[in-house]
């Protein structure tokens, strides 16, 4: 299946009033979305513009925030748990030892209240993989949909009754400076 790396090249072009033939300019991809995750990604159509966003993505000055929908009632709040690639079980976890993983932080908020589900927006402080997932899976309040982070510790599931056909989970912000002009 063709990928945005693919069809935005031609899409660009035609936008531009060219027509889209011979090898197009590659487009660099700057920031990704989890597979299922819907939402805004990054390209950069130079180098220049890949390293100056690229430094904005490291020292996570880029403004992240996503919506999402989890079953029960999350309020307002700051996650802030160290992520681990191994938590025991060969999945990704928190862990409440300072020596271990990595600072992750997450701010919560409430978007709205839904009978048995709240949407949530989530900023992001830092960007680890699968850093939402994870911090609400923590809480007991995995991403609907998830088919990864609803398993506990124990490797029991825990069910997920939004019958969601994918990840609940859509990046809807995103706020940088342009990497040249610097607006």
């Amino acid at each position: 299946a063709p990928t945005l790396e693919d069809l935005t090249p031609p899409l660009i072009a035609r936008e531009e009033g060219r027509k889209p033939k011979g090898t197009l300019p590659r487009l660099r991809v700057v920031h990704r979305l989890d597979k299922e995750t819907s939402g805004l990604v990054v390209f950069a159509r130079t180098v220049a513009a890949e390293r100056g966003l690229g430094k904005q993505f490291h020292a996570h000055t880029v403004v992240r925030r996503y919506l999402t929908v989890v079953p029960g009632f999350v309020p307002p709040q700051r996650i802030d748990r160290r992520l681990v690639r191994d938590r025991g079980d060969s999945r990704r976890g928190v862990t409440d030892n300072p020596d271990d993983g990595k600072e992750a932080v997450t701010l919560v908020d409430v978007g709205e209240r839904l009978p048995g589900y709240t949407l949530l927006s989530c900023r992001l402080e830092t960007g680890r993989t699968h850093q939402i997932r994870i911090h609400l899976a923590s809480l007991g309040h995995p991403v609907c949909g998830d088919k990864v982070y609803c398993h506990l510790p124990n490797g029991e599931v825990r069910p997920d009754p939004s019958g969601a056909p994918r990840l609940a989970l859509h990046a809807v912000e995103l706020g940088f400076k342009h990497p040249v002009t610097h607006e």
